[in-house]
């Protein structure tokens, strides 16, 4: 491979990382830490303690697959940045005294690049793409009262001539009252590694974090308030090179330190959202704030709405559409778009047709 094809299959790799975070450079398989849904994407891409029956809060937090969920497929779809496409599809069931499984799978598809050499000269084209089947497991205990289950993901990724294979495992516990007005999870993710670098003896580590979570709602108001803690593995979120903590502004000429204060350290730990359900939870209304987001993508005196998410659902018979949208940046917000279908509705209204009482013969 010429060297232009190499630093362009490198770039796909850090890109998704550089969507997300400024850590840079702490692993790889980035494309795991990116929402699969657009409710997850609304409320901020991290949600470790919502509890009801939406297949993707599983992938959040696998105590959260319950009999809620049982014979549900989703499918979720996000315009990303320069045309990228990313998306999930994915199915759960449940057994009694057995638990709840899911099955689904996520790809991220960076499109057709042209290959040339170092002179620019065009040498045909090659593909990028990242892959990660799950499967995923809950059990309750104490009158569900507590949860807890796992995700196992195998990892897949091809930039080019580089190949990658990688296994992980998410582990989650969450806690649900009985009125299940309130909820606590905590969920460590991405336990594991590369099996197969992409060069050999190379071998990087798999984005691990862990997030702790709680979340309100209210008797009689269709209302839900959350706050994440993320990253707890990371106390320190200063992505600043601790031996030159400070660089030259290439516009002003100005030195920047690009150390924070313990304050926004520990601020940017945290995302907070809200979840409105008026109608009998036929319409949702979300909102969330990421403060990392926020605080590491925004630019001085232009930072706007960035780490801000919304989006809406609508709930119609056996389906619900979800719309979410999160501002990663000054400019340019992708649209994430998730189709729910309860095929268990499906099968329920068809049996209650077929087993209505025929009506009375005409005299």
């Amino acid at each position: 491979m010429k060297k232009s094809t190499f630093f362009t299959a490198l770039l796909l790799c850090i890109s998704v990382q550089i969507s997300w975070t400024q850590l840079g450079g702490s692993s790889t398989f980035n494309f795991l830490k990116m929402p699969n849904s657009a409710r997850i994407e609304s409320l901020g891409a991290a949600t470790p303690a919502l509890f009801d029956n939406d297949l993707s809060l599983g992938l959040q937090n696998p105590a959260a697959y319950n009999k809620g969920m049982h014979n549900q497929m989703q499918f979720s779809f996000n315009n990303y940045f320069a045309n990228i496409g990313y998306g999930f599809a994915g199915y759960s069931r449940t057994w009694d005294k057995i638990g709840s499984f899911m099955g689904g799978i996520q790809y991220f598809n960076y499109g057709d690049f042209t290959r040339t050499d170092e002179s620019g000269n065009i040498q045909g084209t090659f593909t990028a793409q990242d892959v990660a089947i799950y499967i995923g497991y809950s059990k309750a205990f104490f009158d569900s009262l507590l949860l807890v289950g796992a995700n196992f993901k195998n990892i897949i990724s091809q930039y080019a001539e580089y190949n990658s294979y990688g296994m992980a495992l998410d582990l989650g516990a969450m806690y649900v009252s009985k009125n299940k007005l309130f909820t606590a999870g905590l969920t460590l993710k991405n336990i594991g590694g590369q099996l197969d670098p992409y060069t050999p003896g190379n071998r990087e580590p798999i984005p691990f974090e862990i997030q702790l979570g709680v979340s309100q709602a209210f008797k009689h108001v269709p209302l839900r308030f959350f706050l994440t803690a993320t990253n707890l593995q990371r106390p320190d979120l200063s992505y600043a090179d601790k031996g030159n903590r400070f660089v030259i502004d290439p516009l002003t000429g100005d030195s920047i330190d690009t150390k924070i204060g313990l304050g926004l350290n520990i601020l940017r730990h945290f995302v907070i959202g809200m979840e409105l359900s008026p109608f009998k939870r036929r319409l949702f209304l979300r909102l969330a704030y990421n403060f990392q987001r926020g605080g590491e993508m925004g630019i001085d005196a232009l930072n706007g709405a960035v780490g801000l998410s919304y989006g809406v659902g609508i709930r119609i018979s056996h389906f619900t559409i979800s719309y979410g949208r999160a501002h990663y940046f000054v400019t340019n917000s992708p649209n994430h778009f998730t189709l729910n279908v309860n095929m268990e509705g499906f099968l329920k209204a068809k049996k209650k047709r077929v087993d209505a009482p025929a009506p009375p013969k005409a005299e």
